[in-house]
């Protein structure tokens, strides 16, 4: 059964598809684009506004007011810049109307006439064919048709296809009520000629489309036939495009639909004219680069192998100059994105990113630029986010003023302390034709939401949080080089006071009527005085208060991993419970409880390494022997390792049991950190590796009184190995890891005395070894 369209479903169709009218123009652009054209016409004509006309055609209807004064007032609401010829011809036409019907007619006539879009181009062309089976037709997506053709792994084609709908051309039904098309291709004779009034798709009209006929004509004959391109004019338009709507528009949606950081091939291929006069595309000016407080520049990119890459630089220049390369092997990718294989980030397809951030509380004025309110004005126009470009030419909504695609304010505005925000934001991302599974959706409203788009958006708020740690490690270095230290702030006190009070007994001598003011200021210098000695015993607080907080996160991390286990493990117990036959019950007995004694003993491993950190021990030094301890942190990981088919193996050196007195509890705790980390990065390598062995490798040195703990995993880059101690840094996706294993177990080894470093060799990017030096602990 075939479906049956009404002209009104068609213009209903329309208006839902195409949302606005700086987007149903772009849609039109992006035909003579799709058609190989170099160079875009684009000439808006409006002499009576659209809601004046309206009004007019009011004022007829009603009948209460003279012809004569609803001609008048037309005169008062042309457009002033309106070219003279088209006003003149318009006014003519209501001169002839001796009735109300009769000029109602002119004035309908002369409004479609005088206001017009035309977007002209020199591409390709239709035959008379292509305008029936394909620009009448649809949905015909023969753009994708050609696109699916393309070989991912051979060079780039010689033509950018932004379209693949077949719904583009609808946008002419938003923007006017009438259609002239006038194109050609190269060798035909004559130009090929459509005309559609879009009136007769009524509203109210329930007539099939098939009812409505439609039919391309062959038009006048070519003075050259070598001439190709189309000409599309659109008439009876439906909204007001003044000169300041129309630059709205281009400073806006439009400006953004090619991309601004491409500051010359805008202006390259649109020529743009409003009232017969050039009107100019804004761009990016090189001043925004030049202000820009830090700039992120990076690219996801395919190995000779296939895996996925990501490179990047961060340059950051507020206040200081600082720059730092960053890498995201496939591993890392995976891991933050979620993937359960390669499958999807090996798809993707390579693209680019580039943003300037902005501190807007330290914009100032530019001496040849303006003052500070210009070069906020000049950021607000250009900030929103990250813009979306494939081959050039916007996503829409991406990175517009309204738009929160990546929820960067939500997520500023939702935390403490430092804030990355759109408005501080400037960018874009470069897509091209191979990142074909990121879909755009029908309407133009972004990408069509799948596991790729989940991806990507993955990959871009990583790359934004890191820039976010990046950025304020730098300010809160800045801040501590900016501190006085306490001795000298007790220094620079005493020498205030002692000068105070020499000051003091001096003028009581030279005005002894001053004494009771003179005292109670030397009674408050005394007190402040007093009040920065208590420091002292303020900072012993706070250390105390400090050790306290490591202990307690470190305990509930430990608690946190326990409690992962004890739910694993008993949801396993409890399924093998629920598995039992009652009638196979006596046979079966000795299997099921060999299994419910093997989760049980896992568990009571668990809890074992949980007791010495307890609150009643956590203080408490004992003698134990190393090898134990780490042999007895290792057995209970039994059942985790043999899940993910991981080698553990210890090996001590020399032999014989290196006997230590020290807090079990926080060798515990730092050993559980480090295993807890090699064990997730080994999982996301056995993803990306088929095959892969994961294997880790304990090495206890008594002569070096050092436990290491090496993986065979990726690896974390050299560049990171002291950033990752940092607190609330995580390579992990959010949920996965809080950023505080690592942080926590330094901190436990520098209270202690101990050591705890992150090593490899000198030439490698990559380093595996953790090393934790009890160099400091007492033997027996």
């Amino acid at each position: 059964m075939a479906f049956k369209i009404t002209a009104r479903t068609l213009l209903e169709l329309g208006a839902e598809l195409i949302g606005s009218d700086s987007v149903a123009l772009y849609e039109l652009v992006k035909n003579s684009i799709d058609a190989r054209s170099p160079v875009v016409r684009i000439s808006v004509q409006s002499v009576l506004p659209y809601s004046r006309f309206r009004q007019a055609l009011e004022l007829i209807d009603d009948g209460a007011t003279a012809l004569a004064d609803v001609r008048q007032s037309i005169e008062g609401w042309v457009s002033g810049d309106a070219p003279a010829s088209a006003s003149r011809a318009l006014f003519a036409a209501l001169d002839k109307a001796a009735n109300p019907k009769a000029f109602r007619a002119a004035l309908e006539a002369g409004y479609r006439a005088a206001n017009y879009i035309e977007i002209g181009d020199d591409g390709d062309g239709m035959s008379l064919l292509d305008l029936d089976e394909i620009f009448l037709t649809i949905g015909t997506r023969s753009r994708r048709r050609e696109k699916s053709g393309w070989d991912p792994a051979a060079a780039d084609p010689l033509r950018i296809l932004l379209g693949d709908k077949g719904v583009g051309r609808l946008s002419v039904m938003r923007l006017g009520d009438h259609l002239e098309v006038r194109t050609t291709q190269a060798g035909e004779l004559h130009w090929n000629d459509l005309d559609i009034d879009w009136r007769r798709f009524s509203h109210d009209s329930d007539a099939l489309l098939s009812e409505v006929e439609i039919e391309p004509t062959l038009g006048e004959r070519k003075d050259n036939p070598y001439q190709q391109g189309t000409v599309i004019r659109i008439t009876g338009l439906k909204s007001d495009w003044s000169r300041e709507t129309f630059g709205d528009m281009l400073k806006g949606d439009f400006a953004r639909m090619v991309d601004p950081f491409d500051r010359k091939r805008a202006n390259r291929i649109f020529r743009i004219t409003y009232n017969a006069e050039p009107v100019t595309l804004p761009q990016v000016a090189q001043r925004l680069f030049d202000m820009a407080h830090a700039t992120v520049e990076c690219r996801l990119e395919y190995l000779e192998d296939g895996s996925a890459r990501i490179v990047g630089e961060m340059e950051y220049n507020l206040h200081t100059r600082k720059k730092k390369s960053f890498s995201y092997d496939e591993v890392r990718i995976v891991s933050f994105t979620k993937s359960k294989s390669t499958r999807v980030v090996r798809r993707l397809g390579t693209f680019k990113l580039k943003f300037l951030w902005f501190n807007r509380l330290y914009l100032t004025a530019v001496a040849g630029f303006g003052t500070k309110s210009d070069v906020q004005a000049l950021v607000r126009q250009w900030a929103g986010g990250l813009m979306v470009f494939r081959d050039g030419f916007r996503i829409h909504p991406y990175g517009g003023p309204d738009d929160d695609w990546l929820q960067l304010d939500k997520r500023a505005f939702g935390r403490k302390g430092y804030k990355l925000n759109r408005q501080q934001v400037v960018g874009r991302v470069q897509l091209t034709w191979r990142n074909r599974h990121l879909i755009e959706q029908t309407n133009r409203e972004g990408l069509v939401d799948n596991e790729y788009k989940d991806a990507f958006v993955a990959i871009l708020h990583r790359i934004l949080e890191d820039f976010k740690t990046f950025s304020q490690d730098i300010e809160d270095d800045l801040k501590r080089e900016e501190l006085t230290s306490l001795d000298v702030l007790k220094r620079r006190v005493l020498d205030a006071k002692t000068d105070i009070q020499r000051r003091i007994r001096q003028i009581a001598v030279d005005a002894p009527e001053q004494a009771g003011p003179l005292k109670e200021v030397e009674r408050i210098v005394k007190q402040l005085s007093a009040q920065i000695d208590g420091v002292d015993e303020i900072i012993d607080d706070y250390k105390d208060d400090r050790r306290k907080f490591v202990h307690l996160a470190g305990l509930g991390l430990m608690v946190e991993l326990i409690l992962h286990e004890l739910g694993r493990s008993s949801g396993s117990t409890l399924s093998t419970l629920e598995g039992i036959d009652s009638s196979l019950l006596p046979g079966k007995l000795p299997a099921v409880f060999d299994t419910l004694e093997s989760q049980l003993r896992t568990l009571q491993k668990r809890i074992e390494t949980l007791d010495p950190l307890s609150t009643a021990r956590r203080q408490t030094k004992e003698n134990f022997v190393v090898q134990d301890l780490v042999q007895q942190i290792v057995d209970a990981r039994e059942s985790q390792a043999g899940r993910h088919k991981v080698t553990i193996k210890v090996q001590s050196t020399p032999a014989g049991a290196w006997r230590l007195k020290a807090v079990r509890g926080m060798v515990i705790q730092i050993v559980e950190n480090i295993l807890s980390n090699a064990f997730y990065w080994l999982k996301q390598q056995a993803i990306v590796e088929p095959g892969f062995k994961p294997l880790i490798l304990i090495d206890i040195d008594q002569s070096s009184r050092t436990i290491s703990i090496t993986d065979n995993g990726s690896g974390i880059p050299r560049n990171e190995a002291d950033e990752i101690f940092k607190p609330f840094v995580s390579a992990k996706p959010s949920g996965e890891g809080s950023g505080l294993g690592l942080y926590i177990a330094r901190e436990l080894a520098d209270y202690h005395g101990w050591s705890l470093s992150l090593i490899g060799p000198a030439g490698a990017d990559a380093w595996h070894t953790f090393v934790l030096n009890l160099d400091g602990a007492s033997a027996k």
